[in-house]
């Protein structure tokens, strides 16, 4: 064995040094050419060797993705070509670890894993995606500019791929490194969006080159116009004949500082509430509260109650009454004191419970001219004819404000319906895990994901939640990491050999 381990070191060293030699020679020619091949390289053998490092980089990479790019596009005035550029890293590193996935797979390094519905589902809404990419046109006498379908397949099913790297890898939450890294992101960005909410003034983001980002980069316009300074409207909100600043830490919007959360904050109640004592209990319980502070001054309503619902689902999972009652406690008691101290927040709540806020009746619009559109086109209308993708290209939406639409007007009827089968047979997993988990960090892992979904099931009747790729990405690769520890359990308690395991010799998933 000693030996066999040797002569795999010292193949792997040879491999290494060749490596760098062709790099080198490309790079006496080609410079460029050869700092993509070590990209390619760097993302293709980590992913094979550790996919987990991969996950830390997405999870905490992403969530200053668009401050980065903002500040190079509007501050430091680059060519918006090479911005572009720059900012498909994130696009590349996916199908480099699909690639990887593969590798690892074919190498036997991989956990031995069975077909599960889930995995036809998610396949079936890919391969959907594809065909009406590829043949809009003739199949649906759409007259679509193709930067918009490409966006909107990007938006609508890209990100699923990560589906399947999560299925190769159900060693990445070990020790729940997953969900403490996100509990972790989740309380520097609150840290910075209260800092930005005491310090930071909107003429400071257009100085930073927020603005420019906005309007010119990614060409949403129309979603800055309300305001005098050019940044997105959903900044601000009218709170008793007022407007009032939102929160929205370095994504640069307060929807989408607030969307990670549906994710961000399952994690870390699943970490809080599961028996196993947590280190630092005192430390973790004000990071939980600096989360729930940064989400209310989001002000965004739908994932506050969103957010609210997953924790009474998890400590109805955890069976823990007293937080139930306490939540419950709480929170009538700070809506009841915001009345108190806001008029404006009265005025809010009776607005939104009411639908008679210009959001709510936004939304019913939208709504409406959704369902005309299903009705009108039940195999769809393409991809790309939605939501912020369409308003990017010049195209005239013809729904937003709701994932299911969404779905169902670009990829019509099927499309709905095989996103629905995704999410359902996910939640099955996850419930499983959490049942039936192997370790604690499972059960973790598994009631994260059940509550996850369930938040992304509710907000999604609001907003279009996939394109904040913090989300999608991170979900849907946690996602397929579930369905596999689930399918291990459930293999392991038939008298069947762990599906984890790999050949003799094989290193441990």
């Amino acid at each position: 064995m000693s030996q066999a381990l040797a002569l795999h070191r010292s193949r792997s060293r040879w491999a290494d040094l060749g490596l760098a030699l062709t790099l080198a020679a490309v790079a006496w020619t080609a410079p460029l050419l050869a700092v993509a091949l070590a990209v390619v390289w760097l993302v293709v053998a980590y992913g094979v060797s550790r996919p987990g490092r991969w996950l830390a980089v997405l999870t905490w990479a992403l969530p200053f993705h668009i401050l980065a790019m903002a500040v190079l596009f509007g501050g430091f005035g680059l060519p918006g070509p090479l911005v572009r550029v720059i900012a498909g890293w994130k696009e590349l590193t996916v199908v480099l670890l699909l690639l990887a996935t593969a590798l690892r797979a074919a190498s036997g390094r991989g956990p031995r894993v069975a077909v599960s519905a889930v995995d036809v589902a998610v396949v079936g809404l890919a391969l959907l995606a594809a065909t009406y990419l590829l043949a809009a046109t003739p199949l649906l006498g759409a007259d679509i500019p193709v930067k918009a379908q490409l966006y909107g397949f990007r938006d609508t099913v890209f990100f699923t791929a990560l589906y399947f790297v999560g299925r190769g890898s159900p060693e990445v939450n070990d020790g729940d490194a997953a969900l403490k890294r996100l509990f972790a992101v989740g309380v520097i960005t609150s840290v910075i969006a209260v800092a930005e909410r005491l310090f930071v003034t909107p003429q400071m983001l257009v100085v930073m080159g927020a603005t420019s980002y906005f309007n010119d980069f990614l060409g949403v316009a129309a979603m800055t116009a309300g305001n005098e300074f050019g940044l997105p409207d959903n900044y601000w909100t009218m709170m008793g004949g007022r407007f009032v600043q939102r929160a929205g830490s370095v994504y640069l919007s307060s929807q989408g500082f607030a969307t990670p959360f549906l994710v961000i904050m399952p994690a870390a109640t699943a970490l809080l509430l599961r028996r196993a004592a947590a280190p630092s209990r005192v430390a973790w319980t004000l990071g939980y509260a600096l989360l729930w502070a940064a989400l209310l001054l989001s002000i965004t309503r739908m994932t506050l109650f969103a957010c609210l619902i997953q924790l009474l689902l998890l400590a109805t999972l955890y069976r823990r009454w007293g937080v139930l009652a306490t939540a419950a406690i709480a929170s009538v008691v700070a809506l009841l004191a915001g009345m108190v101290a806001s008029p404006g927040l009265a005025s809010l709540v009776w607005e939104t419970l009411t639908w008679q806020s210009g959001s709510s009746v936004s939304h019913v619009k939208d709504w409406a001219a959704g369902a005309r559109a299903v009705w009108d086109q039940p195999l769809g209308s393409g991809l790309g004819t939605t939501d912020q993708t369409a308003v990017r290209f010049g195209v005239t939406p013809l729904t937003a404000d709701n994932l299911y639409l969404k779905y169902a007007v670009e990829l019509g009827i099927a499309g709905l319906i095989a996103y629905l089968a995704v999410v359902g047979g996910a939640a099955r997993a996850a419930h499983g895990l959490f049942r039936t988990g192997m370790q604690e960090s499972d059960r973790a892992l598994g009631a994260c994901m059940l509550a996850a979904i369930l938040g992304v099931t509710i907000n999604g009747m609001t907003t279009a939640l996939y394109n904040h790729m913090v989300l999608s990405y991170v979900l849907f690769w946690l996602v397929g990491t579930t369905v596999t520890l689930s399918q291990r359990r459930a293999r392991y308690e038939s008298g069947g050999a762990d599906p984890g395991q790999g050949p003799p010799g094989a290193s441990a998933p």
